[in-house]
């Protein structure tokens, strides 16, 4: 399974403190999407990350808890996992990492 290392802070709805969490963290690369995967804002609206890579919600949350409580509260606080079981890191903050 691959991963991928956020190495930049990604664009996004989130505050930008709370996006800024997100880099050094690797988070496996999400596998078996439906096809009709609809992209969005984590706020609504347009996604800000089209293409980029996917990853399970839940286990970027995870993830990122153990780096910033905080950061990881305010994710849960703003979205529903289930009904957005997918977030999307756009290419140009991310390395792969085998």
């Amino acid at each position: 399974m691959a991963h991928i290392k956020i190495v930049a802070t990604p664009p996004g709805q989130a505050p930008l403190k709370i996006r800024e969490q997100w880099v050094g963290l690797s988070i496996p690369v999400a596998e078996n999407l439906p096809a009709d995967t609809v992209q969005m804002g984590v706020l609504g609206g347009k996604a800000e990350n089209p293409n980029g890579y996917t990853v399970e919600t839940e286990a970027a949350i995870q993830e990122l808890e153990k780096k910033s409580p905080e950061a990881a509260s305010w994710w849960r606080q703003n979205i529903i996992p289930e009904l957005m079981p997918w977030l999307s890191f756009h290419r140009d903050v991310c390395e792969i990492v085998p």
